[in-house]
């Protein structure tokens, strides 16, 4: 019986990702025309960490599944 993996691993992947691009994109942009430093720090440190999540269960997921599925 050969049944895959079905998760939804990916799809939070994409999304920790795709967030983590939009508040870089869009907050910080808008925090920067209203100069509001602290909002622009929180949002990058938020982004950033989304970022290297979605990275980090990109490599983790690429490592399990080639080395123990």
């Amino acid at each position: 019986m050969g049944s895959g993996y079905i998760g939804y691993l990916n799809y939070i992947t994409v999304l920790f990702l795709a967030s983590g691009g939009y508040i870089l994109w869009l907050d910080v942009r808008n925090y920067m025309k209203k100069d509001s430093k602290r909002e622009k720090k929180a949002s990058q440190w938020s982004a950033w960490i989304n970022i290297s999540l979605g990275l980090l269960m990109l490599i983790g997921s690429w490592f399990y599944k080639r080395y123990y599925w």
